[in-house]
């Protein structure tokens, strides 16, 4: 449920944000992408609505050059002083540490499951704009209906194990107890997990921090390995505010988003991932957390 009287152009702010990680993955034959025009609307009607303040758009604009420029064909080390500005905008944005975001409660210490800690749900303007940027500037994703069969063929497989495996490891942990219900709170939660979280945090951890480390180690002759640990150990000190418990779990379950990106090749599968594993312990188990 909504916490608060919603003006119309915050709603139409959040509805082509929604849109705009959308159109990510549709083709378009524009000069511009058709979500980079989505989200010049977003940020338009987030000014409108003061869901963001002028400063913010410097903060995009910023960051928009700095991840363009990690792309680029100029010397190494310029590169990897973009990429450290990418890092410390994206970790700022991410962790809401940034300010002219006002980033929108829609559900506000409620109970998901009886034996839980109160939830609350934000829709992050500022997260959202890490996912974005970096998937619609650096990755090439999937527009065709084989190569989507041929990454679903591949990685469904590899997600029903990774599920398995940290909900079996959880429960010896008593970490989460079993708890079927179908919330009043799921349409919402869904679309918010997928388009904003999932796709924000792996669209950084692998798609930026992953890839990028595969290409430094990539004459180590466990390079691989390495990048996928560094990046899982990162998005488990990410979770940290969590505890520390929560951060040990993130790290092991980015490990296993992680593995996948590395097999696959495909951003589109560690999101899928990701967000599979988000909806079994919604759906399934105590959510967010044992109290």
């Amino acid at each position: 449920m909504l916490t608060d009287m919603i003006s119309w152009t915050t709603i139409v702010c959040y509805s082509l944000l929604y849109i705009a990680v959308l159109l990510l993955w549709f083709p378009c034959k524009l000069r511009i992408p058709a979500w980079s025009i989505v989200f010049g609307m977003a940020c338009i009607f987030g000014l409108m609505s003061g869901q963001i303040e002028v400063y913010a758009i410097f903060v995009i604009i910023l960051f928009t050059y700095a991840v363009q420029y990690t792309e680029s064909q100029y010397r190494c080390s310029k590169r990897a002083f973009a990429g450290l500005i990418v890092c410390f905008l994206a970790y700022g944005l991410g962790a809401h540490k940034i300010p002219y975001f006002c980033n929108l409660k829609v559900l506000s210490d409620i109970y998901i499951s009886k034996e839980a800690v109160p939830f609350t749900l934000y829709i992050n303007f500022d997260k959202t704009v890490v996912g974005l940027l970096i998937l619609g500037l650096t990755q090439r994703l999937l527009f065709h209906k084989k190569e989507w069969l041929a990454m679903l063929k591949q990685t469904l497989p590899k997600i029903g194990l990774l599920i398995i495996l940290l909900v079996f490891f959880a429960l010896i942990a008593d970490k989460i107890r079993f708890d079927p219900k179908l919330p009043e709170s799921l349409p919402i939660w869904l679309i918010t997990n997928l388009l904003l979280v999932c796709t924000a945090e792996e669209g950084f951890f692998r798609g930026f921090i992953q890839k990028n480390l595969v290409a430094v180690f990539k004459d180590f002759r466990w390079g691989h390995v390495m990048a996928v640990i560094i990046a899982s150990l990162l998005f488990g000190f990410a979770h940290y505010a969590g505890g520390i418990s929560y951060s040990i779990w993130g790290t092991f379950a980015g490990l296993g988003y992680g593995w996948i990106y590395q097999k696959t090749n495909r951003i589109e599968a560690s999101i899928l991932a990701h967000f599979c594993l988000n909806l079994t312990h919604f759906l399934l188990f105590t959510y967010p957390a044992l109290a």
